[in-house]
């Protein structure tokens, strides 16, 4: 079965209209055609199951006729990865796996090693992988993308979060850098999360003192070092799996 994401806003009791890039891809990619069932997701939990009744053939839009629908409650921890941005289209990687594996939030970070600035096109694209990973997961909440933002702002919001990390391939012990693991078990009854996540060179030695003043708790992956693209994934992964064994 057919997933589709149609915002709260265009869903009625019976009815949702689905637009722009989804009746796009429900009309002109999929080709289906009315009396087919699909998936409906409104990215804050609800699951509808809905009829096709029209596929635009008049206007810009599809609607379907909703059968059923479910609600499923956010799973804690609630992750949010502040990553710095990196060259190129890496960022687009990122949002796909870190979706997929379960992140809450994903806020792009202007810091001192930065060497792009997104277009209003590439954020907007971004939102589309985000949309097509959430789909394709099965997931009921779509992460939120942030707007991109600065290191210092980011800092100033850290009083959110029961549990602050940063990403430092600093292993030395004079740093005080511990193993992601060790924090994780240490710290079962996190419930919100913040993980920030290099770029290209990682962070500024400036950035990382001013972080840990704020509470982030240096981390490591291990000896290896590894691309922005490859640490972001393996370390929300490796929240997701400790938090998922524990509230199985």
């Amino acid at each position: 079965m057919h997933t589709f994401y149609v915002p709260p806003p265009q869903i009625r009791t019976d009815t949702a209209i689905i637009t722009d890039a989804e009746h796009h891809h429900l009309r002109n990619v999929l080709r289906i055609t009315p009396g087919v069932t699909v998936r409906i997701i409104d990215g804050q939990g609800t699951v509808y199951i809905a009829e096709v009744c029209d596929t635009g053939t008049k206007n810009a839009s599809s609607e379907v006729r909703i059968l059923s629908h479910e609600f499923y409650r956010s799973v804690p921890p609630s992750m949010t990865l502040f990553q710095g941005l990196p060259k190129n289209d890496k960022m687009a990687l990122i949002l796909q796996k870190t979706t997929e594996i379960g992140v809450t939030q994903i806020v792009p970070l202007h810091t001192e090693h930065t060497l792009q600035k997104p277009s209003q096109n590439r954020y907007e694209r971004w939102h589309r992988v985000v949309i097509a990973a959430t789909k394709q997961s099965k997931r009921a909440w779509l992460p939120e993308l942030g707007n991109p933002q600065t290191f210092q702002a980011a800092l100033s919001q850290l009083d959110h979060f029961s549990l602050r990390l940063l990403l430092n391939p600093d292993s030395n012990p004079a740093s005080h850098t511990q193993h992601i693991r060790e924090v994780l078990r240490n710290t079962p009854q996190a419930t919100t999360i913040a993980l920030f996540v290099g770029p290209e060179g990682g962070f500024s030695g400036t950035e990382a003192t001013l972080a840990i003043e704020k509470g982030c708790i240096p981390v490591t992956l291990g000896t290896n070092i590894l691309r922005t693209e490859t640490a972001a994934i393996v370390a929300v992964a490796a929240i997701a799996y400790e938090y998922q064994q524990k509230t199985c």
